[in-house]
C-alpha cells in the first residue's frame, strides 16, 4: 500500500547516505514485535506461538515462526470472512450514539447490561463470519430493546467468534502460547474471558494501535544478532 512505501522510501535514502544497513519488515511483522514488547514476552519471538491481530481493519489469526532471516514468520492461518471486529464495534456504537470510534464507549455501555446470551458463532474451518453481528444488532434497536444490551450483544458475539477460532486452532497446531493485539483487543470483557480460558497475553492499548515501536525494536534485534 503506498501509505507503507513512505517509511521504506526514507530508510533506503538514509541508509544509502550514511552507508547502514537496512532491514525490511512488513506491518504486521511491526505491531506483531509491538504486542510481544509491551507484554513481555519478547523472547516468544524465538520460539512457535499463535497471534491475532483484531482491530478496525483486521481480524486475523498467524502462525508465527522463528526465521533466521526476518527474526519471525508470521503466516495467515485464519481470518473473518467479512465484516471485521473493529467494523462491528464501530458500527454498533455509532448505530447507538456513540463517537466514533466507539470502542471504549461501547465497552463502558456493555458493562451496565445483566442480560445473557446464548452465542453461536458463524464458522467456516478456522474463518469466522461476523456481518451477522451489525444485522442483529440492528433488530434489537427496531424491538426497543435497551442500549447497555445491543452493546453487550454486540462484544460477546466477537468474544464467541474468537473464542471459537482460537478453539479450532489450538486443536490444529497444538497447545500453542497466544497472544492478542490491536484496538478491539483492549474491550475489557473480552481480553477478561480469553484470558482467563487460554492465559493468553494482551498488549497493552498503546502497543495495538501503532507499530512504530515494533519495528524499532525488529531493527534494534537484528543489528544485534
Amino acid at each position: 500500500m503506498p501509505c507503507f512505501t513512505v517509511g521504506a522510501g526514507t530508510a533506503s535514502a538514509m541508509a544509502s547516505v550514511f552507508s547502514l544497513p537496512m532491514t525490511e519488515c512488513s506491518h504486521q511483522h511491526g505491531h506483531l514485535a509491538a504486542a510481544l514488547y509491551s507484554c513481555g514476552k519478547l523472547e516468544w519471538v524465538h520460539r512457535r506461538f499463535l497471534a491475532f491481530h483484531v482491530s478496525g481493519g483486521t481480524t486475523d489469526a498467524l502462525l508465527v515462526e522463528p526465521d533466521t532471516e526476518r527474526i519471525f514468520s508470521p503466516k495467515l492461518v485464519a481470518s473473518s470472512l467479512d465484516l471485521k471486529a473493529g467494523q462491528a464495534v464501530d458500527r454498533v456504537g455509532v448505530m447507538l450514539g456513540l463517537k466514533f470510534p466507539a470502542g471504549r464507549e461501547l465497552d463502558l455501555l456493555a458493562q451496565q447490561s445483566t442480560a445473557e446470551f446464548k452465542i453461536r458463532p458463524t464458522l467456516r474451518g478456522a474463518d469466522c463470519s461476523l456481518s451477522g453481528i451489525q444485522n442483529q444488532c440492528e433488530k434489537m434497536l427496531q424491538r426497543g430493546e435497551p442500549p447497555a444490551d445491543i452493546a453487550k450483544f454486540c462484544i460477546e458475539s466477537v468474544c464467541a467468534a474468537l473464542d471459537a477460532t482460537t478453539e479450532r486452532l489450538l486443536r490444529q497446531y497444538g497447545e500453542l502460547p497466544l497472544v492478542f493485539a490491536g484496538g478491539v483487543m483492549s474491550n475489557s470483557i473480552i481480553s477478561a474471558r480469553l484470558g482467563k480460558k487460554y492465559g493468553a497475553s494482551f498488549a497493552a492499548p498503546e502497543f495495538s494501535c501503532d507499530n512504530a515501536a515494533g519495528v524499532a525494536l525488529l531493527g534494534w534485534m537484528k543489528l544485534d544478532s
